[in-house]
Parts: structure tokens; C-alpha cells; sequence
């Protein structure tokens, strides 16, 4: 008998797996051919754009943000990188019983703060409660509608070239990083905040000045995973330098402890964006308002087997692949 196994959550080859395999075919849809996070469609001669998510993180509270502050960052930075402006978005529980009544409190006021900062309003809502013992607490569901910021400078997988630059908004890592902190105990909770943050500032800026060819956020399964789907897509390979890749301090160090690797922690604040090469001196000084640690990475090449390869510190090279062993599930 066929099995959901926890590697089906983490964001990995499991889980795409388990979309191309089972989803993909009982719907059958045109439009979910892209894979992107945000579906992108005509209404009424205006572009726009819708994407859904669902957050089980576990702690619901954790140092730089909580379910809520996710919850909507989620969402809104699906969209953003898609080149849409976020306008709406509805939320849904599922709560189990007996749950604090003063954390849903502070839970619904955080998605309020973030949703008011990301300019979105909410507008539709639906509420669940399930026995105890039924959901391990909290659960929460949005969907998000945008529309194209400008439907000439749109990011497209059709858009990425051989030649062009690979960026990144910030460091990577933390989010994953601080989740396993927190329930590792290792002593790093206070020491490692998660990039848990809104992106729809920082891309509305990036595309005004930019023809930005395609971005991507980086979730679940981290730097490494999002850039396997860009090439699978894309049709490109695309080449990294590891002593180009920020990792913070703090970072490195429950890695070493833990036995894990940065480039598959998963990320809730940062993005990968491709760029023309004259373009990228411009794309990284918009970026590093927001980030000091916004840098290239590496290349998109024309394709030998559509890899990600890693140029490692000791002159050798290796294949980074997607994220395929088990971390943790409910990173989001």
C-alpha cells in the first residue's frame, strides 16, 4: 500500500514527486503546467495572479516572527516574485481544542500587522475546530491575489538566457536554521532570527530599475532546491560559487553541529533573481538596501544535463542536487 511519508513535506523531490505524479494528472489543468507558486491568467484584459498556502511550523512562535507573520509573508512573496503587486488575501484556520485563546490572539494580530504592511487586506476567512489531538495546535491556510505590476516587464521562465547573472537578496539559511534551533535545544534560540520578511518592497523597486528575467523565493528546500527548479524548467544549466554564497556565522555553526547543509535550509525572507550581466552591478546595489549581504552567486550556462553545479572552495566541483533526504517537514 502506497504511503504519505514526512519527505513528501519537505519541499524536495518527494514532494514534486508526489505533485507530478498524483496532482498534476487528476487535474489535468493548463494553467498548473508553469509549476510556478503564483498562477498567472487573464481577467478581463488585466493580468493577475492568485497563489495558495498552508503553514503547520511548528514552534508557533519562534524569534523574528510566528505562524501569522509567516502565514502572510508566504503568501504576499509569492506573488511579489511573480511580478505581482498583492492586493488581497483570505485566511483560514484550523484550530485544535483547547488551544491558548490569547496565542490565536496574538497570532491574528500579527497577521494583521503584516498584512497592513504589505498593503493587502483580508478578506475572506473560514474557521475550524478539530478534536484535541486532531491538529497539534494551530494550522492556517491563505490564498493571495495580485495583479501585474507591468505586464511588459513581467519575470518569465522564457526570459532566462545563457550568460545571465544569478543573484541573491540576503543570506540564506535562516529560517531553517532557527526552526531547528528551537527544537534541537541547542542553545541558539536567541542566537539565530529567521529572514522570515516581506518582498514586495524590495522587487517593486528591483523591477522598476531592472528587466529582471525571473525570480524565484527561496522556501522549503532552500538556495539548492529553488535553483533545480529554475533549471528544470528554464532548460539552462546554471553554476554557483560556494565562497560567493552568504551564510552567516551563526548559520554555519548549527550546520556543523547538526550535520546539515545551508543551501537546503529552507528561507521565508529571501529571493534568487536572474538578470542580465550589464544589469547586475544595479540589480545588487537596489538589493543591498534591504540586505548587506545581497551578492551574485554564480552563472546560467547553456545546458549540458540541466544541473546546478557547485564550484566548491577547494577548486573542485559538484552537483547540487534537490533536496532528497529527510529535514524538517514543518519548517512552514
Amino acid at each position: 500500500m502506497r504511503t504519505i511519508r514526512k519527505e513528501h513535506g519537505n519541499g524536495g523531490k518527494q514532494t514534486y514527486e508526489l505533485i507530478d505524479g498524483l496532482f498534476k494528472p487528476i487535474f489535468g489543468s493548463e494553467i498548473l503546467k508553469s509549476a510556478d507558486d503564483s498562477t498567472i491568467f487573464s481577467l478581463n484584459d488585466m493580468k493577475v495572479g492568485i497563489s495558495t498556502d498552508s503553514f503547520v511550523v511548528k514552534p508557533y512562535f519562534f524569534k523574528g516572527g510566528d505562524i501569522g507573520k509567516l502565514a502572510v509573508c508566504g503568501t504576499v512573496n509569492d506573488l511579489a516574485v511573480a511580478g505581482l503587486e498583492p492586493k488581497y488575501i483570505t485566511v483560514s484556520f484550523i484550530i485544535e481544542e483547547g488551544f491558548s485563546m490569547d496565542d490565536l490572539e496574538r497570532i491574528t494580530m500579527s497577521i494583521k500587522k503584516y498584512a497592513d504592511l504589505a498593503r493587502v487586506e483580508v478578506v475572506a476567512g473560514d474557521t475550524k475546530v478539530v478534536e484535541k489531538g486532531a491538529a497539534d495546535g494551530i494550522f492556517i491556510n491563505t490564498t493571495g491575489l495580485g495583479v501585474a505590476r507591468d505586464t511588459k516587464k513581467m519575470p518569465s521562465i522564457s526570459k532566462i538566457k545563457s550568460n545571465q547573472v544569478v543573484v541573491v537578496s540576503g543570506d540564506i539559511g535562516r529560517h531553517g536554521a532557527c526552526i531547528y534551533s528551537h527544537n534541537e535545544d541547542l542553545g541558539f534560540e536567541d542566537k539565530i532570527e529567521s529572514d522570515c520578511g516581506l518582498l514586495s518592497d524590495v522587487i517593486s523597486e528591483l523591477m522598476q530599475e531592472v528587466d529582471v528575467a525571473y525570480m524565484k523565493d527561496l522556501t522549503r528546500g532552500g538556495l539548492a532546491t529553488a535553483l533545480n527548479e529554475i533549471v528544470q524548467k528554464s532548460g539552462f544549466d546554471i553554476k554557483v560559487e560556494e565562497e560567493k554564497i552568504p551564510v552567516a556565522d551563526e548559520v554555519k555553526a548549527l550546520c556543523d553541529i547538526l550535520g546539515l547543509d545551508s543551501y537546503y535550509l529552507a528561507c521565508e525572507g529571501r529571493f534568487v533573481a536572474i538578470v542580465n550581466r550589464d544589469e547586475k552591478e544595479k540589480a545588487i546595489e537596489i538589493l543591498r538596501k534591504y540586505n548587506g549581504f545581497a551578492c551574485e552567486i554564480g552563472t546560467v550556462e547553456e545546458s549540458r544535463e540541466k544541473r546546478v553545479y557547485l564550484s566548491t572552495t577547494f577548486g573542485g566541483t559538484r552537483i547540487l542536487d534537490m533536496l532528497y533526504y529527510e529535514m524538517l517537514p514543518r519548517i512552514c
